[in-house]
């Protein structure tokens, strides 16, 4: 294991925006339950929609974790905004 440094620009509930050294754009850190839950849902809206292309329940699950993942995307970009670091994409 390295010790490496990190600078926190911002924490959320769930998350936090890190900037590591060295590197040219900061990331996004995910409570490790927040990511495995997040998976979970995208695991299960996918076994769903093999299963039947159309059905409901598999697009609510895919619904709510596309939201999530905006979530998060829009505290990195609220985040870098407010720090006059451009984005990455």
């Amino acid at each position: 294991m390295s010790q490496e440094q990190a600078q926190v620009l911002s924490r959320g509930t769930n998350c936090a925006v890190v900037q590591l050294v060295g590197r040219a754009f900061p990331g996004i850190c995910l409570q490790g339950d927040t990511f495995a839950a997040l998976l979970m849902q995208l695991e299960e809206a996918a076994r769903l929609l093999r299963h039947d292309p159309g059905d409901p329940a598999a697009l609510d699950e895919l619904d709510d974790a596309v939201g999530e993942a905006e979530r998060f995307l829009g505290f990195y970009e609220t985040t870098l905004s407010e720090r006059g670091i451009r984005r990455p994409y």
